[in-house]
């Protein structure tokens, strides 16, 4: 995965001590431009955002983390709730940026759960929110789709290529034509390493909550396809334009729950605005 391998090699790495271990974020970007924070996706890491990071890092610090118990982070305690986790990866943010620095943040379906809890508790220095096929909303997830395949250790390269391509063309991608190498490098690397599970969370209303409480500006994104939200999306889009403090909801046309991958150029645009 050159992509990745050069990005990895490019970022100035943050280790963030705490006292559950140790939470990994990359920096890239000019040190004094404006902060965006990135967190992903359940099953993921920092490179769920592979797509997006070198158009963002021109004009913004882009620090993206992986989440406790994710790529090169150390696992959480138990038991995993939102709550839990958003308060670690406030505290990373904290520890990631300077003093008093502040910041926007842009969080991907598990990542914008999480993130909807670290911002309450850094409301009084976050300028935006942004949140990608986030759910956790109280609303209802549409099930109509394909199930996935689970894999298991007989299985060669080849058949777990396969699996990986049929999970992402069932749940992440709008147009499966569009999964490419990067995709299946990454949803192999990435699964392998995932050692939470955001379990019963994305059906809950936490995310919902947070979002009833704060007053940061938030601005949504979601895929057209998108395969959580399905049949239901204007429910979605009638939540956030009921907050006062939304400005905006955005349907990405094709794209899957991955938009930020799918399209984006498209998602960057708005994440840059």
């Amino acid at each position: 995965m050159s992509i990745l391998d050069d990005l990895d090699r490019q970022a100035k790495r943050i280790d963030v001590h705490h006292a559950h271990g140790v939470t990994v974020a990359r920096q890239w970007g000019p040190e004094d431009a404006p902060a965006l924070v990135l967190t992903h996706g359940s099953f993921g890491a920092w490179s769920h955002w592979v797509r997006n990071i070198p158009g963002l890092a021109e004009a913004r610090k882009v620090i993206a983390f992986d989440m406790p118990g994710f790529g090169d982070s150390d696992a959480p305690p138990l038991p995993i709730t939102a709550e839990s986790m958003g308060a670690l990866v406030a505290e990373g943010i904290n520890q990631a940026l300077r003093p008093g620095e502040r910041f926007q943040l842009a969080g991907f379906s598990f990542g914008g759960i999480v993130g909807g809890q670290a911002l309450l508790l850094l409301e009084d220095r976050a300028d935006r929110f942004f949140l990608l096929g986030s759910n956790a909303l109280g609303l209802t997830i549409d099930n109509d789709r394909p199930p996935l395949r689970s894999p298991n250790r007989d299985m060669t390269a080849a058949e777990m290529r396969d699996l990986h391509r049929h999970n992402l063309g069932v749940f992440m991608f709008g147009d499966p034509s569009r999964i490419d190498d990067v995709a299946l490098d990454l949803q192999d690397y990435n699964t392998k390493r995932a050692r939470v599970r955001s379990g019963a969370i994305p059906r809950g209303d936490s995310l919902a909550r947070a979002l009833r409480q704060m007053n940061i500006p938030v601005r949504a994104i979601w895929g057209e396809k998108d395969a959580t939200s399905g049949r239901y999306l204007q429910d979605r889009r009638e939540l956030f334009l009921s907050l006062p403090h939304c400005e905006g909801f955005t349907v990405i046309p094709g794209a899957g729950h991955w938009v930020g991958f799918e399209e984006a150029d498209a998602v960057n645009r708005i994440l840059l605005e």
